[in-house]
């Protein structure tokens, strides 16, 4: 819906009102994320996950994984060893 907001000088100001359409992104224990990464709304980033540097993460990402690109996709699954 474009609507008109009419200042007190006269000017007029049209701006387009949209529905919020936001999420929360929600990173777990142990992520690394690299700089200029992109994490767009309602993303889940898993437990010791680590998301490369300029990514861009547009879906939930599993725990222990390693992310690149744009978008973000599973290059490498973590192994974790118990000593």
């Amino acid at each position: 819906m474009l609507l008109e907001n009419c200042l007190g000088l006269g000017a007029k100001v049209k701006y387009l009102s949209l529905p919020d359409l936001s999420g929360n992104v929600i990173i777990e224990k142990n992520v690394w994320v690299g700089g200029n990464s992109i994490i767009l709304h309602g993303v889940t980033i898993g437990e010791g996950s680590i998301v490369s540097a300029n990514s861009v993460v547009t879906k939930d990402i599993p725990p222990y994984s390693i992310v690149a690109g744009i978008p973000a996709i599973v290059v490498k699954k973590r192994e974790l060893y118990e000593l």
